[in-house]
């Protein structure tokens, strides 16, 4: 799925779909499965001068728990817009739209040939939670020593003899 960001923008086209996430590697180290897809819609904009991509990304991830390490159901629901700046052209001042203080829309050079799969697999990354858990789980090394013996039993049953 590659685009002339620019041109996309400016005649305010829409793509829209459904992406496997088996095609994005450095998602898969973060989910417990890498089966099942994601329903993806790309809108350009102007806004008189200044062109962007808007990305929306919706579906359900399996991802790793990292307190039980089990899997963990996580609804992904994401708003993005992204302002595209021409090669060459000054970035945005922090201030201004695109620019570091703007929480709104971040910035990316436009690009005539944009690869939309590594744009969708970064937007996701930042969509994840740092540590996703389950809300109540049972942590791994407690249910392994509840069915195993002590080493330290074992000794002292050892020295008794």
């Amino acid at each position: 799925m590659i685009i002339d960001s620019l041109e996309f923008a400016r005649r305010h086209e829409t793509l829209a779909g459904r992406l496997r996430l088996d095609e994005m590697p450095r998602l898969a180290d973060t989910l417990f499965d890498a089966a099942g897809r994601l329903d993806y819609e790309v809108t350009g904009e102007t806004d008189g001068r200044n062109a962007f991509l808007t990305v929306r990304l919706d579906g359900v991830l399996s991802l790793n728990c990292q307190r039980c390490l089990g899997a963990l159901t996580h609804a992904l629901s994401q708003r993005s817009r992204i302002m595209l700046v021409e090669r060459g052209a000054p970035w945005p001042e922090d201030s201004q739209v695109g620019g570091l203080e703007d929480e709104a829309c971040d910035a990316i050079e436009a690009l005539c040939e944009l690869d939309l799969v590594p744009l969708f697999e970064e937007e996701i990354l930042l969509a994840l939670p740092i540590a996703p858990r389950h809300e109540r789980c049972e942590l791994p090394s407690t249910a392994a020593v509840s069915r195993q013996t002590s080493p330290f039993a074992q000794l002292a049953a050892l020295k008794r003899k």
